[in-house]
């Protein structure tokens, strides 16, 4: 009897529900983690600060079910911390949350067959919320040279970007 591979990929790579990712995150991320639309839905908000000389952000990061996590800084507003300048790794923001959508990983490009690089087995609070600050970090190094160093795919002005 043949066995399906995806099948077992899924036993050992299990996606990680709603309630374990909400149960990581209030265990290990200080701030508010609640769970919205009928238990489809993680949300956290909280202050991440890259580094103990940096400013602090608020944060937002939202998860649903078979859709890939959004990460919003709420606070500062980064435009006008950036004073015109273009913020590079960012999304159109069209998440409902207000503040800057960030681009945090690669995600599915189906007309190149790429895998993003965030999976529904990885925990929010060992991956989103840590690549979150290295993204601030990044930034805040962008706002003092205008160099960004942080890598990743250029975007381009539909929100899309060049894979």
């Amino acid at each position: 009897m043949a066995t399906d591979r995806a099948f077992l990929m899924r036993l050992e790579n299990p996606v990680i529900g709603i309630r374990d990712q909400y149960l990581t995150l209030k265990q290990y991320c200080p701030g508010t983690v609640e769970i919205l639309d009928n238990d489809k839905t993680v949300q956290w908000e909280g202050t991440l600060q890259p580094t103990p000389v940096s400013r602090e952000y608020q944060v937002i990061i939202r998860y649903t079910l078979n859709h890939p996590p959004v990460c919003v800084v709420k606070s500062p507003d980064l435009t006008i911390l950036a004073k015109d300048q273009k913020i590079p790794h960012i999304y159109q923001n069209q998440t409902g949350i207000r503040g800057t959508h960030l681009c945090l990983y690669l995600p599915v490009v189906k007309q190149k067959n790429k895998v993003s690089e965030w999976q529904s087995t990885m925990f929010l609070a060992s991956t989103i919320l840590p690549w979150a600050s290295m993204w601030l970090l990044y930034f805040e190094f962008w706002l003092s040279s205008g160099k960004w160093d942080g890598g990743g795919v250029e975007h381009y002005e539909n929100g899309g970007s060049e894979r």
